[in-house]
C-alpha cells in the first residue's frame, strides 16, 4: 500500500484537552502577570479588551467566566495566540537569566566573604568584571570576614551587581 495517500489522524480527544488546558492556562497568566509586563504586551483588538475587563474583575465567578471567554478568543485566534506565547516564552527566559546572574553575584560574594576562597574570587571578579573597584571590595570582605559586617554583605553584593549590569 501507498502511504502517499493516507491522511495523518486528527488529534485524539486527549490532545485536544491538553492543548485546551494549555490556553486556559496561559488566559490565567496574561490576568495575573505584573502591570509592567502587561503593558508590554503584543495585543490589539478585542483580544486587548477584553484581557483588559479580565484583569478589572474582582469577583471570582464572574472572573472565572472571563477566563474562559479569553480562553476561547485565544483559541480562535491563532496569530494573537502564538504572538502572545512567543511573549511569555521570552519573558520567562529573561527571568531565568536575570535570576541566574542574581545567583552568580551571590556565589561571588559567598567567595569573597569566605576567608579561604577569597583571593581566587577576588582574581575571578577581576577577570570578569574589570571595572570593579576591587579595593574597595577587598575592604568589605575583609570586614565580613573579620566582624561579620552585614552592611558590608549587603554592599559587596550591591557593587557586584551593578558592575555586572553596567556590563551587560
Amino acid at each position: 500500500m501507498n502511504d502517499d495517500f493516507i491522511d495523518p489522524r486528527p488529534p485524539s480527544r486527549s490532545a485536544k484537552k491538553r492543548e485546551a488546558k494549555a490556553i486556559a492556562e496561559l488566559a490565567e497568566t496574561l490576568v495575573t502577570m505584573a502591570e509592567a509586563d502587561y503593558r508590554r504586551l503584543p495585543l490589539s483588538g478585542v483580544l486587548a479588551k477584553e484581557l483588559e475587563q479580565a484583569r478589572a474583575i474582582k469577583s471570582h465567578g464572574a472572573r472565572k467566566r472571563q477566563l474562559k471567554h479569553l480562553a476561547g478568543l485565544l483559541r480562535e485566534d491563532d496569530e494573537n495566540r502564538e504572538q502572545v506565547e512567543t511573549f511569555m516564552a521570552d519573558l520567562e527566559r529573561g527571568h531565568r537569566q536575570s535570576t541566574a546572574g542574581f545567583h552568580l553575584f551571590e556565589e561571588l560574594r559567598d567567595g569573597l566573604c569566605d576567608p579561604t576562597r577569597c583571593t581566587e574570587t577576588l582574581a575571578e571578579i577581576k577577570n570578569t568584571l574589570p571595572g570593579l573597584d576591587t579595593a574597595k571590595i577587598q575592604r568589605l570582605a575583609n570586614s565580613v570576614q573579620n566582624s561579620a559586617d552585614k552592611r558590608a554583605f549587603r554592599e559587596i553584593f550591591r557593587m557586584l551587581r551593578d558592575a555586572g549590569t553596567a556590563q551587560d
